[in-house]
């Protein structure tokens, strides 16, 4: 993946949600992400409050390096899988986007090989100046690479594209209105795909990417569409229910866009917006579902766990006072994960970031300590617990000697040799 890529949770009934990473506006403010959301008029949701509020101290280093960890018995991680409020078994409907270890039931497979039909449109005022091949050099192989790496190699994308320029039939600025509403959107990706389907065969399709020409500046950023079974995109007896545009901003998020419009495919929500004083999103720069752009933005860890990337065997379920080994998650082997449910709904959790892969450009390495909530909306809040995933720590890395402590459990970074972190975990009314 080229230098580009350095660059909500609403988990609504699938029938009516559009998402995108911004605007062109973010070319002079990469702080100023926005996203589409069309909402069903009915639907309501009060975000979940994690206890307390955050603290952070440095704390005394020992002069002697811990050589072995400490573990009590170690629970099954299925005691650490979150659900949420809007669970399939809870509303009786698929959620669209959700941090729940259940996965909303429309999104695409996480793991093995994602068919991706991929086709090019030019418009009746904007006609494409370049070839459909250097618009795609952008995406491919750069995200089939990023996918790769941050899948483990469990999750490959195979991208089918149509190299011939598609022209819709009516001016750009029609579908730069049509992209704001579900079935806008569906109709837009739709008519590409009857223009092509004489010389396309969609049959084991799982999704569709239309490329929009990005000199059509009326199209100022591409979302991901996220359907359902009833009113799909149909092609060759094939129905599809996951879907992306792209917009002018292509050209500026460039390598970058895609992964993070397929992770919303894939079920996953937005991390920016957050009205934190001094920070536009609840991960960055720790995330591309925050900042595209941000100097480590890998998927975190959670997400990659709840994406079966990461295996049970590689998350630690915590209730009692523990210290252990944390590889860094750039990395294959090793556990990864140190989570501690609070709630059903929420939990803490850690893993290791450190300048490696894509997260090369990372400044603070340490261990990332962050808040899950899957019942939260996301980009309405101004706190910590006010996001569906939230750092602490204002949003750094702890170091070697650094703690923080939230909801009354103290995670501690101690002394350690290796590449590995010995992190340390204790809760103020531990149980003997």
């Amino acid at each position: 993946m080229s230098t580009g890529i350095r660059a909500v949770l609403a988990p609504l009934l699938a029938s009516a949600v559009i998402l995108s990473c911004g605007t062109t506006s973010q070319a002079n403010s990469v702080d100023s992400n926005t996203s589409l959301v069309s909402l069903p008029s009915n639907t309501t949701a009060a975000p979940e409050e994690l206890p307390t509020s955050t603290t952070t101290s440095a704390v005394q280093v020992p002069e002697s390096t811990p050589t072995a960890t400490t573990e009590p018995e170690r629970l099954p991680a299925s005691d650490c899988y979150l659900s949420s409020d809007r669970d399939a078994g809870v509303t009786g409907w698929e959620p669209a986007l959700s941090l729940s270890h259940k996965r909303p039931g429309y999104r695409l497979k996480s793991t093995g090989t994602i068919e991706i039909v991929v086709l090019f449109a030019e418009f009746q005022d904007v006609i494409a100046r370049e070839t459909t091949q250097s618009i795609f050099s952008i995406i491919s192989p750069d995200a089939e690479e990023f996918i790769n790496d941050q899948s483990y190699g469990r999750l490959q994308l195979s991208f089918r594209p149509h190299h011939s320029w598609l022209q819709l039939r009516s001016n750009a600025s029609v579908y730069a209105s049509a992209i704001k509403t579900y079935e806008g959107h569906r109709n837009f990706m739709q008519e590409a795909v009857d223009l092509a389907d004489n010389k396309v065969d969609f049959r084991g399709a799982d999704a569709v990417l239309v490329i929009a020409t990005p000199n059509a500046r009326e199209i100022g950023y591409g979302p991901a569409w996220m359907g359902q079974p009833s009113d799909p995109i149909t092609a060759d007896g094939q129905v599809i229910t996951n879907g992306v545009t792209s917009g002018a901003d292509l050209l500026y998020w460039r390598d970058g866009w895609y992964p993070h419009e397929l992770g919303h495919s894939l079920g996953l929500p937005d991390l920016y917006g957050a009205s934190i004083p001094g920070r536009g999103g609840w991960t960055r720069p720790f995330s591309l579902m925050d900042l595209i752009s941000g100097s480590a933005p890998g998927y975190m860890g959670y997400s990659r766990w709840i994406l079966q990337w990461l295996d049970d065997s590689q998350a630690h379920c915590i209730r009692n006072d523990i210290t252990l080994e944390l590889t860094p998650l750039a990395l294959k082997e090793g556990s990864k994960l140190a989570i501690v449910p609070l709630t059903p709904s929420t939990a803490l959790v850690a893993e290791v970031r450190q300048a490696i892969g894509y997260d090369s450009a990372l400044t603070r390495e340490g261990v990332v300590v962050y808040a899950v909530d899957t019942n939260n909306n996301g980009r309405n809040g101004g706190s910590y617990g006010a996001g569906p995933m939230e750092v602490l720590n204002d949003a750094n890395a702890l170091r070697m000697g650094e703690s923080v402590t939230h909801s009354g459990v103290t995670f501690k970074v101690l002394p350690s040799q290796t590449d590995r972190e010995i992190l340390q975990i204790t809760f103020e009314n531990a149980t003997p």
